[in-house]
């Protein structure tokens, strides 16, 4: 049963932040903007932090333990499908990004991108040290997830350039 415990808290923090922002003034787009990041935050979550592991394909890594806890620091070490499902996954975090209005400069979309993947890593290895989940930290999942947000953030930049301009500057928070 404890192995549940990280997607309750982590559901039950998720809740609370979204609340609060939703009792912040927004006009219509930007509740869909909110609402959406929600259920994509729920889904990563549900991937990341439940007790079932995910195996996409069969490669064999080399893993290092801390007290029992498999991780990986020796990047690129094989290349499966869950490599480009890990960049997949983070591209709507990058149009996330882009849609918060507070980021500035050309630096935001890198630290978040790094946030993003090293905090996915991190909770993890906490979850799987702690509760048992068995999941493991992976130096390539990080790599992925910042090239996801960065993939994400890159397309909406982009498409904020066309005739979406005027939608998207509804959509930003």
């Amino acid at each position: 049963m404890k192995v549940w415990f990280p997607i309750i808290i982590y559901i039950a923090v998720l809740d609370v932040i979204i609340s609060h922002s939703l009792h912040n003034q927004h006009h219509g787009w930007q509740y869909l903007t909110l609402i959406t990041c929600w259920i994509y935050a729920l889904v990563i979550g549900c991937l990341c932090f439940t007790p079932a592991s995910y195996n996409w394909g069969s490669v064999h890594k080399v893993f290092f333990y801390f007290h029992g806890v498999p991780f990986n620091v020796i990047p690129f070490q094989a290349f499966s499908l869950e490599f480009f499902l890990n960049i997949i996954m983070t591209i709507p975090a990058g149009c996330y990004v882009f849609f918060d209005r507070r980021h500035h400069g050309k630096t935001w979309p890198l630290v978040m991108g790094l946030v993003i993947g090293c905090g996915i890593e991190c909770c993890q290895f906490l979850i799987n040290l702690i509760f048992g989940v068995e999941r493991f930290a992976d130096i390539d999942d990080i790599i992925t997830n910042f090239l996801g947000v960065q993939i994400g953030f890159a397309a909406t930049w982009l498409l904020n350039k066309t005739a979406l301009q005027h939608w998207f500057d509804e959509l930003q928070l």
